[in-house]
């Protein structure tokens, strides 16, 4: 993770409106597989104040992001 310090520097996007479009520099962008669950999702569109709506595929495609599984699944013990 990067610190809030670094994140504007790093990505061209104030902390709350990083997305992975247009990026400062080339950047490894990560999606969850649990992003796939949706027809379309909103991610920040670098402010805080602006969203995209996309298709996850398209949005992955578009940046060459690689899909991971970072979602946990919490099951209580009875």
């Amino acid at each position: 993770m990067v610190g809030l310090e670094d994140v504007e520097q790093l990505t061209g996007h104030p902390v709350g409106g990083v997305c992975p479009f247009g990026l400062a520099a080339p950047l490894q962008v990560y999606c969850d597989v649990s992003l796939k669950e949706f027809d379309v999702v909103f991610p920040a569109a670098g402010s805080k104040n602006t969203a995209v709506r996309i298709e996850p595929e398209h949005m992955a495609s578009l940046v060459e992001a690689e899909w991971v599984d970072v979602a946990q699944d919490t099951v209580l013990a009875a």
